[in-house]
């Protein structure tokens, strides 16, 4: 008997991505006043190097208007986004170069800003965190497959 047709099963469509809800989709106006006022903000012109790769810089960025690329092979990102998460989260250099393709603002958050402003308001704090995971646990499963010992 022939069992091969038992375990041909057909091919389902991935399901379509959900659209990301973006940086503190829940946050009110006034924890957006809060996390704002501890930031520092940067403007860059086309051509400015927004993050350099190797700087040790515990920070994260919010991209508010403009485009950054890195230096190098890899898509450009268009506001609003995150950047550099992994350095803010971990204290290590920056892995990758981004240069400005446009005139743009980042919102520089300071892992010492940070520390003040979680220790003031606590849930913001944690929200913060609990984000800036999830877009890297996005950015995780996208690239999960290519990933050794990956488990999702």
């Amino acid at each position: 008997m022939d069992t091969t047709g038992f375990f041909n099963y057909p091919t389902l469509a991935a399901p379509e991505p959900a659209p990301d809800p973006g940086f503190l989709p829940r946050a009110t106006e006034d924890e957006w006043d809060a996390l704002l006022d501890a930031t520092e903000t940067l403007r860059f012109a086309p051509g400015d190097v927004v993050l350099t790769a190797g700087a040790r810089d515990r920070a994260f960025y919010l991209l508010l208007d403009g485009v950054v690329a890195p230096d190098g092979p890899g898509p450009a990102i268009a506001a609003p986004a995150t950047l550099g998460a992994v350095a803010f989260l971990d204290g290590g250099a920056r892995a990758v170069t981004l240069v400005a393709r446009s005139h743009g603002e980042v919102a520089r958050l300071s892992w010492d800003a940070f520390e003040a402003l979680a220790a003031r308001r606590p849930a913001l704090g944690r929200a913060i965190l609990a984000e800036l995971g999830r877009g890297l646990g996005a950015r995780l499963r996208a690239a999960g497959h290519t990933l050794a010992g990956w488990t999702g």
